[in-house]
């Protein structure tokens, strides 16, 4: 398994599924109460930014910032505490989750990021679940992208103790994303919106073209934790670490991955042979926990986009409203 540069300041889009693909996360009202609470929890824990969610039925989509360098710590709650709840509700005890591990992709400019909030929003009508993507039943975060407000959820009965260290109510919140700043929140709910009405129209078109059907709301609401999907999942399929629709800024953001990768693999070497001063690369995550000593953090003068060189050691940090 390739290391994961953990940097504070970049979007990820992760993805995870239920195992065997069962529909263990369906529409209930109880799974989705549940899944809210412990996503603003753990969002509010680890400070964590929330750009979009999407609860699908046999797994989720989230769209995020990783503020603090510490996304790793948030998906582990986040997972650990959906697993256990959702499983003492279901009153099962296998592992909830897929055994390969959750996908983590690094969403670099910001037209990537709109576009990813937009799949991920239209997932269901991309599916051909639902013809709208309001008819979704299940959690969305849609909502509250477009009313720009928040959402209090009471902690659910059941898993967790009514005296117990977790809070009686928590806040869901979702944050506009970095590069529209300038748009009024009924200018963003209308670039939105107006999006997913273009992800509708495809979906339809796809349909006519195949003579298929959409599920519909009903059927999702009727779905069992056991039932699986009638399609057949394409295996050993290509999972991306960067998304990036600009050539050039994609080409150096694969060589900061492949850097960062490079220069672990020598430092960890040399750790393995005893030499406990190796430094290893910035954005070293589980080495740096084991008290191996990591480079600092370092920024550059020009953002990702503008970027032209790239070197060995070459890394992108950036502040809270840029491209990291």
């Amino acid at each position: 398994m390739k290391p994961r540069q953990v940097k504070a300041g970049r979007v990820h889009m992760i993805t995870r599924r239920c195992t065997q693909r069962q529909f263990l996360l369906s529409a209930d009202r109880h799974v989705v109460q549940t899944f809210e609470y412990i996503l603003a929890e753990a969002a509010e824990r680890f400070g964590v930014t929330l750009y979009a969610w999407v609860l699908m039925g046999n797994h989720i989509h989230i769209l995020i910032r990783d503020n603090h360098g510490n996304y790793p710590k948030f998906i582990e709650h986040l997972h650990k505490l959906i697993s256990m709840a959702i499983n003492d509700y279901l009153e099962r005890h296998e592992n909830l989750w897929s055994c390969e591990q959750a996908n983590v992709v690094w969403v670099v400019e910001n037209d990537d990021k709109f576009g990813k909030l937009i799949y991920i929003l239209a997932n269901p009508v991309a599916a051909q679940l639902v013809e709208r993507v309001g008819d979704w039943p299940s959690s969305s975060s849609l909502s509250l992208n477009v009313s720009g407000g928040e959402k209090v959820i009471k902690k659910p009965e059941g898993y967790f103790r009514k005296k117990g260290p977790m809070p009686d109510e928590v806040t869901l919140r979702v944050a506009r994303l970095e590069g529209f700043e300038e748009l009024s929140q009924k200018e963003w709910s209308a670039k939105v919106l107006a999006a997913l009405d273009e992800a509708e129209v495809d979906a339809r078109k796809k349909r006519m073209k195949t003579k298929g059907r959409v599920l519909g709301r009903k059927a999702v609401l009727a779905a069992l934790p056991t039932d699986t999907p009638a399609t057949v999942e394409e295996r050993r399929r290509f999972k991306p670490t960067v998304a990036c629709q600009n050539g050039e800024s994609r080409a150096h953001a694969l060589d900061i991955l492949r850097s960062f990768r490079a220069d672990y693999a020598d430092a960890l070497r040399m750790w393995l042979r005893g030499n406990r001063k190796a430094k290893f690369p910035d954005g070293t995550y589980r080495m740096r926990l084991l008290g191996a000593p990591c480079e600092r953090p370092r920024v550059p003068k020009t953002p990702l986009a503008a970027s032209r060189t790239s070197s060995r050691r070459g890394d992108v940090t950036a502040p809270a409203t840029t491209v990291s």
